[in-house]
């Protein structure tokens, strides 16, 4: 099936979330959480994703996952990621117990499509100093898509991983975790890249952007997606096609925030004041615009 049909086909089986200017929403995606070993892209972030988190948090926001925010194709065990990020993992849970949280899940967690997986995995954990079971995200669903609607203008905005419809991360999925897994995993010690992943490869990239701008135009719809690792904002005379960018780009982690009924892309990153102590910084990157502010 084409990228268009399948995100035709995410889009009519999404959950709609709606919203007002007093909601509060922030979207991260691509973490890519791993086992703290060489080849978890997400180690060096961690500091930056907590911190951001504990902020948004405390702000009163909704946190939406936007896919691919564990690692499931080069590791095999989400109890050994559950272990290396808990901290991370707890806050999250934070989120959810309070109804303010929303998980996509993308390729390299697609798993997650799986509700029996979701349930064995997700459900609860074991605490190993009580060796207890302990609820982490009990009863939660696992989104392909979600459709925020935003009242006011009643504007609509399609969230959605956006590998849906490629052949190896999507309909044969296996096999593509079985090359990364097997092959490009043990590959990235000698600094090769996987060449048909789209955040390693800059043409397979365009090619994913191309089709979901496609899909935006053709169904005068806002779309946002991940998948890429390439931050897009657009301007008012673009196709709103965004693109949230992810949490392993180096020393600094990408999202999007909604409030006031208003979009921005915002950026965190380490960086020294003028005494030379680092410090984690917030900074907005581009917009605000409203939501209703691109016009097909």
């Amino acid at each position: 099936m084409s990228t268009f049909n399948r995100l035709n086909q995410v889009y009519a089986d999404s959950k709609l979330v709606s919203i007002n200017d007093n909601s509060r929403i922030i979207i991260f995606s691509d973490c890519h959480r791993g086992d703290f070993g060489w080849a978890d892209d997400f180690a060096k972030n961690q500091n930056i994703f907590l911190h951001a988190l504990s902020y948004y948090y405390h702000d009163d926001f909704t946190y939406i996952e936007l896919g691919d925010g564990d690692e499931l194709w080069k590791n095999r065990s989400f109890v050994d990621i559950f272990s290396a990020h808990r901290p991370v993992y707890e806050m999250i849970s934070r989120f959810y117990h309070e109804d303010r949280f929303y998980m996509l899940f993308g390729n390299h967690d697609i798993q997650r499509s799986i509700p029996g997986y979701v349930k064995s995995t997700l459900y609860s954990y074991l605490d190993e100093r009580t060796m207890q079971s302990r609820p982490l995200f009990p009863d939660i669903v696992v989104h392909a898509g979600l459709i925020i609607k935003h009242e006011p203008s009643q504007q609509e905005l399609f969230l959605v991983h956006g590998h849906q419809g490629d052949l190896l991360s999507d309909v044969a999925w296996p096999i593509g975790r079985f090359f990364v897994r097997s092959l490009w995993r043990n590959l990235q010690l000698f600094g090769l890249n996987d060449p048909t992943s789209a955040a390693k490869n800059f043409t397979v990239a365009r090619r994913v952007d191309k089709k979901l701008i496609h899909w935006s135009l053709e169904n005068k719809k806002m779309i946002l997606a991940g998948h890429t690792h390439r931050p897009r904002f657009p301007t008012l005379d673009q196709v709103p096609y965004i693109n949230a960018g992810s949490a392993v780009s180096p020393f600094a982690i990408t999202g999007i925030e909604i409030r006031h009924g208003q979009i921005a892309m915002v950026q965190w990153c380490v960086r020294p004041d003028f005494a030379g102590t680092l410090r984690i910084v917030r900074d907005v990157m581009q917009g605000p615009q409203p939501l209703d502010a691109w016009r097909f």
